[in-house]
């Protein structure tokens, strides 16, 4: 009887299994030198921290990557994080990530009307190396503020509650209508206000982690850009007041300039009856207003008036 062949044997020995069995073992060295080998990547706006997390080395910060930087070796079982370095904005009363457009900032004035204010925050995240480290082990891994979503959280947790203490603050020492109308006050208001911002806000976060607009890493950190828009009343009917006042008055100068034109006319009126006489007037009157004609004869001259001639009647046949 013949011996029926190894079929497995036979396919092992086959050009086909030995390409599957190399790209198989090509795959796993992949994976393996993936897992060994760790890399790092930023883009020019980022820059990134690198945190030790292998097996046989203490879970700790080991350098700052530098942004624009591409395939930055580090350890197996590494972690990085990357954090933006360009301007960032946080915006209260208007359309973006961080908030609505319709959410504004409520504060009583000092004759207790209640405003809505828009604020504006342009700003960058210091760079310096310590201080970089501790925003992350801080704030940024509780807030998860290397993520996108994490970033706007933060905002929301450390920003919004200062900016409502500062503003509420200063504003207790303007009357609404001051900041309503009155662009000098509405500037010192602001003043104030970013003045009352930038204090608490590192009392809060714990450290001068955030920058002016203009920072880049290399130049002073500078104060953070605060804006406001003009306070306005929340109850609307205040502005339909001061709407329905300023119409009143518009009326009032209008009537005066009237009067004042009567008076001046009056006045013309009494001069040219004192120097013609009241018939004088009259007539002259007459004259400038075309009722009366009157023509200019040249001294010596003949003149020819036309008599007009009146209408013929034919009698009706009886």
């Amino acid at each position: 009887m013949a011996k029926t062949p190894n079929v497995s044997a036979l396919q092992s020995k086959s050009p086909v299994g030995k390409v599957i069995g190399f790209a198989v073992l090509v795959i796993i060295a992949i994976i393996l030198l993936v897992k060994i080998f760790n890399f790092a990547n930023t883009a020019t706006n980022e820059i990134g921290l690198h945190y030790g997390g292998g097996i046989i080395e203490d879970r700790k910060f080991k350098s700052v990557i530098q942004p624009g930087s591409t395939n930055k070796r580090i350890g197996p079982g590494d972690t990085f994080y990357v954090y933006p370095i360009d301007q960032r904005s946080y915006i209260i009363g208007g359309a973006g990530a961080d908030s609505s457009a319709e959410d504004e900032v409520t504060v009583v004035s000092k004759d207790n009307v209640r405003l809505g204010v828009r604020v504006q925050v342009y700003f960058t995240l210091n760079r310096d190396k310590v201080i970089l480290q501790n925003f992350h082990e801080r704030i940024g891994l509780k807030t998860e503020a290397y993520a996108e979503k994490g970033w706007h959280d933060m905002l929301r947790a450390y920003f919004r509650p200062q900016i409502d203490r500062a503003l509420a603050a200063v504003a207790t020492n303007y009357n609404w209508a001051e900041l309503y109308n009155n662009e000098a006050k509405k500037v010192q208001f602001q003043t104030s206000a970013a003045k009352e911002f930038t204090r608490l806000l590192p009392a809060a976060v714990g450290g001068d982690y955030f920058c002016g607009p203009s920072y880049n890493g290399n130049n002073a950190c500078g104060e953070l850009s605060f804006t406001i828009q003009k306070p306005n009343p929340m109850d609307k009917g205040i502005i339909d007041g001061i709407e329905a006042k300023q119409r009143a008055e518009l009326a009032r100068q209008a009537q005066e300039q009237k009067n004042q034109q009567v008076n001046v006319e009056l006045q013309s009126v009494k001069a040219q009856v004192a120097l013609l006489g009241a018939q004088g007037y009259l007539l002259k009157s007459a004259i400038e207003s075309g009722k009366i004609q009157f023509m200019v004869i040249p001294q010596n001259g003949n003149v020819s008036i036309p008599v007009p001639t009146p209408p013929v009647t034919t009698p009706t046949p009886r």
